[in-house]
């Protein structure tokens, strides 16, 4: 039998080992949970592990030579016929049996008795029921008879072997501090095996660098003996040592490889004297390295040689793992590829003078991951495109992303000959942490709808139901292993590329489980997002701004099919974030959020709901306050009604909506009905709440406003003192409520001649403490700003003014708000005023 036939049958049988262990699996599952199966799948059951046993004793006995080639010959079609059912049934299987999201057992079971399912398990069944008994026809399964050779004597060490089954990857780049970590690890004192292991992200370049250092070490040590071992299953580690065995001489043709494996571990621990590596690659499964057992009777673990000549080098994308093979070293994480190790890598795989910075935008977009790279490059090499005609279709949507992360491709400098994708690779990785651990199966779902960075870990625990604090940490810690996330200090991120892959493995095994866990995202920042507030408690400010971003980012996702449960959370979200982003000083950004909530909940749950009205109260709040826009005349007069009739005339929110709609009477000109309706909400509230509750001082706040536009300035400005000092008194001098209080009595100040050096001073205290806590581009800081510059020019302190301008402008040219339309009106107007100045001239108040 030539040497391609022989290699065919081992194939085959390892792929039915394999595959048909699996199926076993499935289907023993599946019989023992539901009664009155078809009479065929009950052959199949009892089948198939018979033929699993039986394949395995073929392979060992002709292992030992016991089976002649001819007999080998004749059983390729047998095998591969074999192969071939089962890879039908577990198709079969994949439609029929039921798997999670499904709505009962019984939908799934009526399908599977259907007469389809029934003949075609019936088919294969007779099938397989005919190779079987050809493989008993022709004995194989108790032998051939052939005579067993003498006990085989492994040879003693002489020259070194080199059985590193692939050739060295010349794109491979960098990763020198890693190599230095391997050296340092196998620095070991006298009695200790060298052992390391790298772990990190699927597709991250463990292999890689594990197959660089294999030709490196050969490279320094002639001496050195190199051996490399597929662990990815049982099966493969157990083949990868008899070809060891094998190549060694430690067994031959007639000798039988089941005890190969102890066989080598012997040999490489007493008989190989000079030094060797060895490398294990592929330790990712935790239960087929340590748990599950060879044809010997050991596991994996236990078959791995020790002794102070060899070197161990495990790869694993689990960090666990890597702490349990290569205890007590550190495991070495192999992070992502610097920007010059990236740099070179697109280099040396891409021909083509792109420019640098053209190259930086493709490594940004795949995260510096070095099989995404290498895919990347792929596709561009066959389908002729450019970086820029790359980046351009892949930059299209997410969905775009996620097609292009399923591209497959051959990749020979990778240690597998398979097609590989990105989301092909870690698919294995998630499929194992579903099984391992399901809370870490349903975080990494979760993660999916969150910015993937700076997640804090309130987003990620279950807030309704009482969730194990130990149960959150395992899965977290599982992700963590698997190098899915990071975390510090109780913040998460996670790669966007992992994103994109897992909502695409989402979309394949259950698709409507992606609106599932959007949709509890949705309910985790809604619960968790500070309540809309016009007196914002301390950490108001810093939670908002951590939460904002996966509030943006939820808020963006479009849902298949839309419920009033959705509808209701996400409109929820849009009142409270919507009042944060108006605090930050967004205020046409705000008032859209106001009014879709408003919209949303009128719809679902009346007008006259109280959830409605405090959205209707946001939206008539913002456009009379801060709009000044007629529209809200209406909007608030419809509020007032409304909250009378469901909550009563002294409810808070009443007299709220009262304060609110006074203000808006005062847009029409009707200064002596707004005084007479603030005077109103003003006396309810002090009844009900006390003068020095927040809501009593913003009516006194409105109150002074309708006052000072009737030319009542002195009264305006003595309430708006009383205003200012209880609120510094209660919430503490850089509230950003007191900042704005202390803003209005400077304002109110300024226009009385009398007390402009106050007013001045007042100002710049007021400006430089809404520098410090709001930012110096921040809409209420130019306000103060703004007012200050006009009343220094025009109190003739000109070269103060324009250099007030000046630095102004330096300060708030790079903030993260000198994007926002209102922001930039107040610099242009602030330039406009520096450029009169700069020509002899001067303003008049803002």
């Amino acid at each position: 039998m030539d040497p391609v036939t022989a290699a065919g049958l081992a194939g085959a049988i390892l792929q039915f080992v394999e595959l048909g262990a699996k199926v076993a699996k499935r289907v023993a599952d599946f019989s023992s949970a539901i009664d009155g199966i078809p009479r065929a799948f009950k052959q199949i059951r009892t089948e198939l592990p018979s033929i699993l046993d039986g394949l395995k004793r073929i392979q060992r006995n002709i292992d030992a030579g016991l089976i002649d080639k001819e007999a080998q010959e004749a059983l390729v079609p047998v095998v591969t016929g074999c192969l071939a059912e089962a890879e039908q049934l577990d198709r079969l299987l994949e439609k029929a049996l039921p798997i999670a999201g499904d709505s009962s057992w019984e939908r799934k079971l009526k399908a599977f008795k259907s007469l389809a399912y029934d003949k075609k398990i019936e088919e294969i069944a007779e099938s397989l029921d005919g190779y079987t008994k050809t493989l008993v026809f022709h004995q194989v399964i108790d032998g051939f008879g052939s005579v067993r050779a003498e006990p085989h004597q492994p040879p003693p060490y002489s020259d070194p072997f080199w059985l590193v089954p692939f050739d060295r990857n010349p794109s491979f780049v960098g990763r020198d501090e890693i190599f230095a970590d391997i050296d340092q690890a196998f620095t070991v004192g006298e009695g200790s095996q060298p052992k390391a292991a790298l772990c990190g992200l699927g597709g991250i370049g463990k292999s890689q660098v594990a197959l660089e250092y294999c030709y490196r070490r050969r490279n320094k040590d002639d001496r050195c003996s190199v051996f490399w071992v597929n662990a990815a299953t049982v099966a493969r580690f157990e083949e990868s040592f008899n070809r060891i065995a094998s190549e060694c001489g430690i067994i031959t043709p007639e000798s039988a490889k089941s005890d190969a494996a102890l066989l080598l571990k012997n040999w490489l621990e007493v008989r190989h004297v000079s030094p060797w590596l060895m490398v294990v690659d592929n330790v990712d499964d935790t239960d087929a390295f340590f748990r599950e057992k060879m044809t010997i009777g050991k596991t994996p673990s236990e078959c791995i040689p020790h002794c102070q000549n060899g070197s161990l080098l495990f790869t694993t994308r689990s960090r666990d793992v890597a702490f349990d093979v290569a205890n007590p070293e550190m495991p070495i994480t192999i992070h992502e590829l610097g920007k010059i190790e990236g740099l070179d890598l697109v280099r040396k795989r891409l021909r083509g003078d792109y420019p640098e910075n053209l190259i930086f935008e493709l490594l940004q977009e795949l995260e510096y991951i070095p099989l995404a790279i290498t895919q990347a490059i792929a596709f561009m090499v066959k389908r002729q495109r450019t970086i820029r005609q790359y980046l351009e279709q892949y930059r299209k949507s997410d969905a775009t992303k996620a097609k292009f992360l399923t591209y497959e491709f051959s990749d020979h400098a990778r240690p597998e000959s398979t097609l590989e994708s990105v989301a092909k690779t870690w698919r294995l990785s998630f499929e194992f942490i579903r099984d391992s651990n399901r809370r870490a199966a349903d975080l990494l779902c979760l993660i999916n709808f969150f910015q993937h960075q700076g997640i804090p870990a309130i987003l990620l625990q279950d807030e309704d139901e009482d969730e194990d604090d130990l149960d959150f940490e395992e899965a977290a810690a599982l992700l963590k292993a698997f190098s899915f996330i990071d975390e510090n200090d109780s913040v998460f991120s996670t790669h966007r590329l992992v994103q994109l892959a897992t909502r695409w493995w989402l979309e394949e095994e259950v698709p409507k489980d992606v609106d599932r866990w959007a949709f509890e995202a949705l309910k985790s920042i809604a619960s968790r997002f500070p309540e809309a507030s016009s007196h914002p408690e301390p950490d108001y400010f810093k939670l908002g701004e951590i939460l904002l971003p996966h509030a943006e980012l939820i808020l963006q996702y479009q849902f298949k099919a839309t419920t009033e449960d959705y509808e209701l959370v996400r409109a929820k979200l849009l009142a409270s974030s919507g009042r944060y982003v108006h605090w930050n000083g967004n205020y046409d950004e705000a008032r859209a959020r106001f009014k879709q909530s408003f919209e949303i909940r009128r719809q679902r749950l009346g007008e006259k709901h109280v959830d409605t009205m405090a959205s209707m109260g946001l939206l008539g709040w913002t456009l009379a306050i801060f709009d000044k826009d007629l529209e809200a005349l209406s909007i608030l007069k419809r509020l007032v009604e409304n909250r009378r009739q469901v909550l009563g005339e002294d409810d808070p929110r009443t007299i709220d909506s009262l304060s609110d709609l006074a203000t808006a009477v005062a847009l029409t000109g009707d200064y002596t009905e707004s005084e007479k309706m603030q005077r109103e909400a003003l006396a309810r509230s002090e009844r009900i709440l006390g003068l020095r509750h927040n809501d009593t001082l913003n009516c006194m706040g409105h109150l002074a406003e309708v006052l000072d536009e009737q030319g009542k300035p002195e009264e305006a400005a003595k309430i708006l003192g009383d205003v200012y000092e209880i609120k510094k008194d209660l919430l503490g001098h850089l509230h950003p409520d007191v900042l704005v209080s202390e803003h209005n009595l400077a304002f109110m100040l300024s226009e009385d001649e009398g007390k402009t050096e106050e007013a001045i001073n007042l100002y710049k205290r007021n400006w430089r403490h809404k520098k410090e806590v709001l930012g110096p581009d921040h809409i209420e800081t130019l306000t103060t700003a703004c007012n200050l510059i006009i009343k220094l020019a025009s109190s003739d302190r000109l070269a103060e003014s324009r250099e007030l301008c000046g630095q102004c402008l330096a300060e708030a040219s790079n903030g993260p708000n000198k994007n926002n339309p209102r922001s930039q009106e107040w610099l242009m107007e602030i330039a406009g005023i520096w450029q009169k100045l700069a020509e002899g001239g001067s303003d008049g108040e803002a």
